[in-house]
């Protein structure tokens, strides 16, 4: 047989991803919107801190077994699915990097709200448009997020 360094065996090694159904836009919508009311209640409620305590959550909320407070409460769950787990905490922090550039934005005066703006739509664009439901965060981490009343993965874990 002759010499490819290694590719057929990396070939034969590599599982296929699974695919996971998408979770419902509108599940995501609410949960998204309780986590934005946490960080919006923690960075007026405990100045000059609250920014940092709020930035911390926006980024690390998604890492415990994969559900923030507002994923938990409405059921949903951030996913590997090349590692058939839920997310950990590099993984959220890395698939929620542009929500947290959109929460800094939002501290500049007077245009700040543009941007941050601009990177809720977009997101929101991409949960509706893109076939599983992945937004730039999720592309970045190779994540996908599911609804638990329609899949259940835990008995893949």
């Amino acid at each position: 047989m002759p010499d490819t360094g290694g590719i057929l065996e990396r070939e034969q090694d590599h599982t296929p991803t699974r695919v996971f159904p998408k979770a419902t836009v509108l599940h995501r919508f609410i949960a998204k919107s309780l986590d934005l009311l946490i960080v919006l209640g923690v960075g007026e409620l405990t100045p000059p801190y609250g920014f940092w305590v709020a930035f911390w959550y926006i980024l690390v909320a998604d890492g415990f077994a994969g559900r923030s407070i507002g994923k938990r409460l409405i059921g949903l769950q951030a996913w590997v699915p090349e590692s058939h787990a839920p997310a950990g905490f590099r993984d959220s922090i890395i698939r929620n990097v542009p929500l947290a550039v959109g929460y800094a934005a939002f501290q500049i005066p007077y245009v700040g709200w543009l941007g941050a703006a601009a990177v809720l739509g977009i997101e929101s664009l991409l949960i509706i448009g893109n076939e599983r439901g992945l937004r730039i965060g999720d592309e970045l981490a190779h994540t996908q997020v599911v609804d638990e009343q329609i899949f259940d993965v835990e008995s893949l874990s």
